[in-house]
């Protein structure tokens, strides 16, 4: 997927050729089916020096204070294609009470295996050990298929989503994610649907790998597949990519982690039978600091 899953988590999770990042939907769709994918939660024991990627998250604290995360992040595009790119980009997270910019802090990086990567304002509604539902807005790039990005030109547009995520078992994990266009610019909306595996290597370190689809109307397969792509004006309503991923992060200590995602999305339906490739590859690699 492309959207599955921002897309390992932001993931569930925007396609222009749908692409997955693997991250963890976040979702899902990370899947772009990217979106990021929901995944099995962890914590951090307040009295611990490190990080435990193995325990199991409490409901957040409420009180009304200011956290943050800090960054850097490397990232490929169409790794298996001509066009490949890479992109040095900084990472800025922010979270008050429920309220949360970006990937938000510590806490919500560890939270079902995952981290948001879109610059997207988000309030955490419900936000327990064993489900969690979201509701944000970020700004779409319609040119490019991505969430916003200030060095990046072309036309754009407000996506709202709405994440839910629910763990299954102390291993796997769900999600589901709505998108919607909310100036009409011709996105119209998604639904991507993810499951997610989270293997604990160590007590400092965890590997994770998660699967999607995105469903979609023919306006937005239309859209992200672009006006001059041959046979784009064809696109029907239904399911038009599918992603997986894999993910790893690593606690360095309290304040410090880095984390790499590998993901794949793969076009199908009618939107695999335009011209082009439909298959793309990306990748991520990042240091954080976390407030805490």
């Amino acid at each position: 997927m492309h959207t599955l899953i921002s897309r390992l988590c932001s993931p569930l999770g925007q396609l222009r050729t749908p692409f997955l990042m693997a991250v963890c939907l976040s979702a899902c769709l990370g899947l772009k089916p990217s979106h990021s994918m929901a995944q099995t939660a962890s914590v951090t024991a307040e009295t611990d020096a490190t990080t435990k990627t193995s325990e199991t998250v409490e409901p957040l604290h409420e009180a009304s204070t200011l956290h943050y995360t800090l960054g850097l992040r490397l990232r490929a595009d169409d790794i298996n294609q001509d066009t490949h790119s890479a992109k040095l980009r900084p990472v800025l997270g922010l979270r008050y009470g429920r309220w949360r910019v970006g990937i938000g802090d510590g806490q919500e990086w560890l939270r079902f295996n995952s981290f948001r990567k879109e610059p997207s304002l988000s309030y955490q509604w419900v936000e327990k050990s064993d489900i969690s539902l979201g509701l944000s807005m970020r700004i779409h790039n319609l040119n490019t298929g991505e969430a916003f990005d200030v060095f990046e030109p072309g036309r754009k547009t407000l996506r709202s989503r709405v994440l839910a995520n629910v763990r299954l078992t102390d291993r796997w994990s769900a999600g589901v994610e709505w998108t919607q266009d909310l100036l009409n610019r011709g996105d119209s909306s998604t639904l991507g649907l993810g499951v997610s595996y989270a293997w604990p290597l160590t007590q400092h370190s965890e590997l994770s790998l998660n699967t999607g689809l995105t469903w979609a109307p023919a306006e937005h397969w239309r859209t992200a597949a672009g006006v001059n792509r041959i046979g784009a004006g064809g696109l029907t309503t239904g399911t038009g990519a599918v992603g997986s991923g894999l993910s790893y992060k690593h606690s360095l200590s309290k304040q410090w982690a880095w984390y790499s995602t590998l993901g794949v999305n793969k076009e199908v339906g009618n939107v695999a039978k335009l011209s082009g490739p439909h298959s793309l590859v990306s990748g991520q690699i990042g240091l954080l600091y976390f407030d805490r």
